[in-house]
């Protein structure tokens, strides 16, 4: 079972902060604007920062000096890819930790840098990737189900030209928002606030990852800080659905009597209200229970979004392969719900048993035996055993006959009985379309005709010896279920 797991976006500019009013300080500008954060989303934030890890997502402080940049790692095994070393020793791959760097650590740098939210006495996080790139990695408890939360955090390109780097949000191995790429600014640095808004649904804990994503040596160089993740209180509405196995195949779901299937995986995606999927936002994942039922909660009001089912997920039948669409418009209220967006699959391959029965045909009861001169009613059964229904109009057999044996072309069940066609057909939960004139035909040919064009002999009235073959093909699609679904053929002939 996959981990389940809700992102929340706007429908604004992914992750990218809006130019609102701008504080300048010093040598760098600090924009405080996000259009996806809990209050753009129209939430409050609430709480106390999550996040424990790298002194709740500050890196620490220092004294307010100058140049600040410990030599020792703080925070040894918390951080993946990279060096670690003191700032004014970097080199190409290397990452570290400062504060108030009034003096750059080279000339590709902007100087007079301090923390966007403690000033000189912050300190924060500064990378220059080489071929592998930093990953920094908190363990987070104490996570309430179903809560909403908002996931922050700063960063800036270090340098005034530099080549941009970019900044992933990971969480539970999924990148949950980007940064894009960190532009960089020629006259001052701008730090820039990130945040997304996510539902934890039924998670206590969350592993969070913040994820630099360029590599190779120049540019690249990138400031982060204060990471934080808070409760948030947004108003929202709610989806819901069904994952199925469409046994009729009419693209609609009966309730009761179409099983569900559990486990499979449904995302919703904020499509940005464009028709090209580059630009869509995951909003949430979710997985169907097992009556095949799924549903998302606490997502924001909007009309640009698209629910989209896992075609390829490990947990639907074999061979399965979807019968209704796969991709779902859905707008969302505010304090409202949807229901009823159902994903319909044809599972699974069909697989037919054949068995063919004789019997004497005696319609008086006078006890005949199957001896020459006397019919015989043969009776061919198919039945589908597999998981799924056989492609439409795809049922074609040939049944040829003995020597021994004349085929009977008449009424099957004589003059004692109602006038019937020399074949007959019954079925049982097959769903077939059978016509005699239609769907029966025959041939006089030594060999077994390949196709039923090929069975085009019209067999004389009576016992016909030329017709050597009886050819079927009941039009429509083959269902599959519980009890099997069967269908038969009869007709007569007489032993010679």
């Amino acid at each position: 079972m996959r981990t389940t797991l809700r992102l929340l976006a706007s429908a604004g500019v992914l992750f990218t902060a809006l130019v609102g009013a701008s504080l300048v300080q010093a040598a760098q500008t600090i924009n405080t604007s996000s259009t996806t954060s809990c209050v753009a989303q129209g939430g409050t934030i609430s709480g106390a920062n999550l996040l424990t890890d790298f002194d709740n997502g500050t890196f620490g402080t220092g004294s307010g000096a100058p140049n600040q940049s410990p030599n020792t790692d703080p925070y040894p095994s918390t951080v993946t890819g990279g060096d670690f070393t003191n700032f004014y020793d970097f080199f190409h791959g290397a990452y570290g930790y400062v504060s108030n760097p009034v003096t750059p650590r080279n000339a590709f740098q902007h100087p007079g840098i301090t923390d966007p939210v403690y000033g000189a006495a912050g300190r924060f996080f500064a990378s220059d990737p080489n071929v592998d790139t930093p990953t920094m990695n908190f363990s987070v408890l104490g996570v309430v189900p179903n809560q909403n939360y908002e996931l922050s955090f700063w960063a800036a390109n270090s340098e005034p030209n530099g080549t941009p780097n970019i900044v992933n949000a990971v969480v539970n191995g999924v990148v949950s928002f980007t940064t894009g790429p960190l532009q960089a600014f020629p006259a001052a640095l701008e730090w820039r606030r990130y945040g997304v808004v996510f539902n934890s649904g039924n998670l206590t804990a969350l592993q969070i990852s913040m994820q630099s994503t360029e590599t190779g040596a120049g540019g690249r160089d990138f400031y982060l800080d204060n990471v934080e993740l808070r409760p948030c209180v947004v108003d929202g509405g709610s989806i819901s659905g069904t994952v199925y196995i469409d046994a009729n195949g009419n693209n609609t779901l009966q309730s009761g009597t179409e099983p569900g299937v559990n486990l499979v995986e449904v995302t919703l995606w904020d499509t940005r209200g464009t028709t090209t999927a580059t630009d869509d936002i995951l909003v949430s994942t979710t997985e169907s229970v097992g009556s095949g039922a799924y549903s998302f909660s606490n997502i924001a009001a909007g009309s640009d979004y698209e629910l989209r089912v896992d075609t390829n997920d490990s947990d639907l039948p074999s061979d399965s392969t979807p019968g209704t669409a796969t991709a779902l418009s859905v707008t969302v209220t505010s304090g409202g719900s949807t229901s009823g967006h159902d994903f319909g699959f044809d599972a699974g391959a069909a697989v037919l048993s054949g068995a063919k029965t004789i019997e004497v045909f005696d319609p008086a009861a006078e006890g005949l035996y199957a001896i020459p001169s006397n019919d015989v009613t043969y009776t061919i059964s198919i039945t589908n055993v597999g998981t799924g229904r056989a492609d439409l109009n795809s049922l074609f057999m040939v049944d040829s006959l003995p020597s021994e044996i004349t085929f009977y072309n008449a009424d099957l069940d004589g003059p004692t009985g109602p006038a019937t066609n020399p074949v007959s057909f019954s079925q049982n939960g097959a769903a077939l379309n059978f016509s005699y004139t239609r769907d029966v035909g025959f041939s006089s040919s030594v060999t077994k005709p390949a196709t039923f064009a090929a069975c085009n002999y019209t067999p004389t009235a009576g016992y016909d010896p030329a017709v050597r073959h009886i050819c079927f093909a009941p039009n429509g699609r083959m269902q599959f279920g519980n009890p099997d679904p069967s269908f038969s053929v009869s007709f007569r002939a007489r032993i010679n």
